[in-house]
Order: C-alpha cells, then structure tokens, then sequence
C-alpha cells in the first residue's frame, strides 16, 4: 500500500497547485492550510524515517508543504 498512498498522495499536492493557478485567494481557509502544513512535514519526516524508506511519499509531502505555503501567503497577502 505504500505506493498507492503516495500516489494518492500527489493528488492533495496537484489539487493545491491547481489551486494556486485558478482559484482566486479569498477562497482559501488559513486553517485548513495550516494542518495541512503541519500534516505533510510530520509525514514527509516520517517517510524518511521509516525503513524502508518511502521516497515517494516524501516526495509529495515536501511538494504539498511548498504548496501551502504558497497558500498561506497567497491568503495573508490577500487578507
């Protein structure tokens, strides 16, 4: 299943992404991007951690953390 999740788990970093391209910033929930951040850094952390690795998962973890960063300044610029 480690595949599989990390697959799936590049589609929160694309819906992200997709959304930094299309949506407008008042749309974005500053919590909701803070777990985010939290969640993906704990388990970009985690994936290397893990033996065996799971470079994969990590990968899209520290993608969506650069994501919602963007996020959260896209929305304190707005705000």
């Amino acid at each position: 299943w480690g595949t599989a999740g990390a697959m799936a788990g590049w589609g929160m970093s694309g819906a992200a992404i997709y959304d930094a391209l299309e949506s407008s910033p008042e749309l974005i929930s500053l919590n909701m991007t803070g777990v985010l951040l939290v969640y993906s850094s704990l388990f970009a952390r985690w994936a290397f951690v893990v033996k065996p690795q799971n470079l994969l998962l990590a990968g899209c973890h520290i993608t969506n953390v650069g994501a919602q960063m963007n996020q959260l300044r896209r929305a304190v610029e707005y705000k």
